[in-house]
């Protein structure tokens, strides 16, 4: 029994001895894991990361989406690589006590818990990298040719997360492929099924996305089926390019070479998505103009398109965060007399359709007499209930046309049927001279593919007055010997350069010979055309610009041009109708300009009327040059009377900063006008603008919570702030801004500060209207009235380059479609949902398209 209980008491005190030797063992682990523990939690805060953190720094805590970014546009310094493992992490071992864990480790621990198909697109192991001393997991995206590189840091609450690579992929590798790797079951089956086929088949770069004006980046995957659709919608209309483009073999050769199954829809698929996208497009456009803090401005024209449809077209002009917008509103068929009522109801039907009647505020169009008809007609409030006609502006351009076409008109060659027993020895050779410069021209037109039906200033001959006309017959008699010097002149220099432009072997190589002698830019000399009073100011500024070639060339007797061989006091007339000329030629380039220029209207004719009178001095110009300049100054006159009949000019002039009614007083108005231009704008200031609600006013703050939703080009509203608790002293006299003072008149206060060398206009008041918060909303909407029309004729030069005559069966509709889509999307108004969501719908099949037609013309025959 000893034994046995020293056997049991030796075997309890082993026993306790291993116990003790556990416990301590145990012990030392324990501080060995605690003082591991306190050094990564000491190196942690010393960690920039930790130490933006202590300093309050939201971003060290909470990292958003953002956080994943592309490296190439990243700011941070360039990541230091980790080429070992070094002791990072403290994890638990499978004894379940904390251990140390290198990089290497965690990454490998993380990997597993991988699941998305996001990381098929990506490397199959991300770079460890540092930056500013933050470790990060760097994915490199796996698209052949892309360089895009996304960052997760690791010390963020999301470190985890997959949103940002998410939305690489579906930008780089489509929306098909991602719906397609979700359908897979594994990331290691999306990246066999998946990824490794479109790097195999997408090497020739399909989509693109420009962005600003800097470098056009591609895809590397070919397009889907509805993305060529939406590209093709977007191609045809932006680069004027006809459906039937699709079906070149050509093009199917271009497209298809290396990718035999590359799909193309057809031409018919094509037409019809224009129409429906134009459609979707139209409908958002319309919500936009809706939404408009301010007034909206027109232009109107009619145009007659080469394959014989009426149409009416109309532009809407605004100002948008201090930036004046011109947008093409609609082209609308009129198949009937333009006459000024159908005018009149042809517009209000397109502003109604639109939803924008009642925004109106100006409408510009040429002076044209169903113009006039037209305006007075959408007065009628059962028409357009907010138009006034005294907002109707003039195009200036056309008042520059018809003022030169005054100015040129004296020195048209004369009837032909006058008997020569009637004329004298001047006139008779100055006839000879002329002789056919009409079949010159035509052979010139023919010549150069030009056709007559593309001439603007042809439109201008019915509204213009020959001022000729007036004169009694002693002063047509005097008028018509006075003009002999300038018309023999025009003459010569008109045969000069058709001879040189048609004398391919002869004349021509003399002429670039001698320029070359003569060290001067090989040129040829411009045409002119009568009925277009530019291209006589072209033809005049070459002759001067190349006298010495021009003399050269005719003083040379081989050359037979003797004949065409200028005087000394015809050089003269040549830079004295020039100098005229010239006035004319930059207002049209200065009012061509893509800013509307209404405040400028009165001053420009005012300084071109100076410049008539003073050329009608003796000591300026001859007999002949004053006569012609005589006929253009009435003319200017005319119109220039008519801006009395509207108040747009003076309310303009007004409220630009650099006018105010200082510019009246310098141009020597008389007291009373500069008074009635004053109450003028009161008045309309009074009515429309002195109550105006500014509470709900947009103030172009940028709003970054705001999602971008159906507004593109108008600026989001910005959230009302929280209104916080009554305070006592929230109404002390002193803490009130003046600006919310309402005894202060804000017409008042801008008239009694003095005028500012202000350029952009509308821009000074977009960046004031904190301090006039309703007369700034006047001046915006007053300051965005264009002064021309350019913006539609433009869209009709559009048009003509759409109706070629390879297509002069294209329908009204897609004439429409065409021109109207097409702006927009150069605009960047057309969104890609709606190119896309028309591209889901279902080709259209050429074929059975034209056998359903031939069947319905069949049965309607029977």
């Amino acid at each position: 029994m000893a034994k046995a209980k020293d056997a049991k008491s030796s075997a309890r005190s082993t026993k306790s001895t291993k116990s003790t030797t556990s416990s301590i063992k145990s012990l030392a682990s324990k501080a060995k894991t605690i003082t591991a523990r306190v050094g990564h939690a000491a190196a942690k805060l010393l960690s920039p990361s930790k130490k933006r953190k202590r300093q309050g720094t939201e971003a060290a805590t909470h990292v958003d989406q953002e956080s994943i970014s592309e490296a190439s546009s990243n700011d941070d310094p360039a990541p230091a690589k980790r080429h070992q493992a070094q002791v990072e992490v403290i994890n638990l071992d499978e004894s379940g006590e904390e251990v140390a864990e290198d990089s290497e480790a965690e990454l490998d621990r993380m990997k597993k818990k991988w699941d998305s198909p996001v990381y098929a697109f990506f490397g199959p192991v991300p770079e460890i990298v540092y930056v500013n001393g933050r470790r990060c997991h760097e994915f490199a995206c796996a698209a052949k040719g892309c360089k895009f590189k996304a960052r997760r840091y690791l010390d963020t609450r999301d470190r985890t997360s997959t949103s940002n690579l998410i939305k690489h992929v579906r930008g780089c590798w489509g929306e098909d492929a991602w719906a397609a790797a979700k359908a897979c079951g594994s990331i290691d089956d999306a990246r066999k099924s998946i990824v490794k086929p479109l790097n195999m088949d997408g090497s020739i770069l399909a989509s693109f996305e420009r962005k600003g004006k800097g470098k056009v980046t591609y895809s590397h995957r070919p397009h889907t089926k509805a993305e060529t659709r939406a590209e093709i919608v977007r191609w045809v209309t932006e680069s004027v390019r006809p459906y039937k483009i699709v079906d070149d073999p050509r093009f199917h050769s271009l497209m298809k070479t290396g990718r035999p199954e590359y799909w193309i829809p057809s031409a018919s698929t094509v037409s019809r998505d224009v129409k429906l996208v134009f459609g979707r497009c139209r409908e958002r456009i319309a919500k936009i103009l809706q939404e408009h803090d301010g007034k909206i401005s027109f232009a109107t024209d009619a145009w007659t398109s080469p394959n014989h449809y009426a149409y009416v077209a109309v532009t809407a002009h605004l100002e948008v965060q201090g930036s004046p917008i011109s947008l093409v509103l609609d082209v609308v068929e009129v198949p009937k007399s333009h006459t000024g009522l159908n005018l009149a109801l042809a517009f209000a039907e397109i502003l109604k359709d639109f939803g924008i009647e009642n925004k109106i505020l100006g409408v510009t169009c040429d002076n044209a007499s169903n113009n006039d008809t037209m305006t007075d007609a959408m007065e009628d409030p059962e028409l357009l209930l907010a138009f006034q006609a005294i907002n109707r502006a003039r195009c200036f351009l056309h008042i520059i046309n018809l003022v030169a076409k005054s100015l040129l008109k004296p020195f048209d060659p004369t009837d032909k049927d006058e008997k020569d027993g009637e004329l004298s020895d001047e006139e008779l050779a100055l006839r000879e001279l002329e002789a056919g410069l009409d079949e010159e021209e035509e052979a010139m037109k023919d010549a150069e593919g030009d056709d007559e039906s593309e001439d603007p200033d042809d439109e201008d001959l019915e509204e213009w007055v020959d001022e000729i006309d007036a004169l009694t017959t002693e002063e047509r008699k005097t008028l018509h010997l006075a003009v002999l010097p300038v018309r023999r002149v025009l003459a010569k220099l008109r045969k000069l350069a058709f001879k040189i432009i048609n004398s391919t072997t002869i004349l021509l190589p003399a002429w670039k010979a001698q320029l070359a002698k003569l060290k001067l830019a090989i040129r040829i000399m411009p045409r002119d055309v009568r009925t277009r009073w530019n291209s006589t100011y072209d033809m005049l500024s070459f002759a001067l610009s190349y006298k010495e070639g021009l003399v050269a060339l005719t003083g040379d007797v081989t050359n037979g041009l003797r004949a065409f061989e200028l005087s000394a006091a015809e050089w003269e007339i040549v830079g004295q109708l020039q100098l005229t000329l010239k006035a004319l030629k930059d207002a049209t380039l200065y009012f061509s300009r893509g800013t509307p220029n209404l405040p400028y209207v009165i001053p420009v004719m005012d300084r071109i009327d100076t410049l008539f009178t003073t050329a009608l001095k003796p000591t300026e110009n001859g007999p002949a040059m004053r006569a012609a300049i005589e006929m253009a100054k009435r003319t200017l006159n005319r119109y220039y009377s008519l801006t009395d009949g509207s108040e747009v000019y003076r309310i303009a002039m007004v409220l630009h900063p650099r006018h105010k009614l200082e510019y009246f007083e310098r141009a020597g108005w008389k007291q009373d006008w500069i008074k009635t231009a004053h109450t003028l704008v009161r008045d309309v200031y009074n009515r429309s603008y002195a109550n105006r609600d500014i509470s709900k006013a947009k103030t172009g703050r940028d709003d970054e919570s705001s999602s971008d939703a159906d507004v593109e080009i108008v600026a989001q509203p910005t959230k009302q702030p929280k209104v916080a608790p009554k305070n006592m002293f929230d109404d002390l006299f002193e803490l009130k801004p003046s600006a919310a003072n309402p005894v202060i008149d804000e017409l008042n206060l801008y008239l009694s500060t003095p005028a500012e060398n202000v350029g952009d206009a509308i821009q000074w008041w977009y960046e004031k209207r904190l301090v006039y918060p309703r007369l700034s909303r006047m001046a915006l909407d007053y300051l965005s009235i264009p002064a021309t029309s350019v913006d539609v004729e433009r869209v009709f030069s559009r048009g003509r380059l759409i109706l070629s005559h390879t297509r002069s069966r294209l329908s009204a509709l897609s004439t429409r479609a065409l021109l109207c889509l097409g702006s927009w999307s150069l605009m960047g108004l057309v969104r890609d949902e709606d190119v896309t969501a028309v591209g889901a719908l279902d080709e259209v099949d050429g074929q059975i398209e034209l056998d359903k037609l031939a069947q319905r013309l069949k049965a309607k025959r029977s």
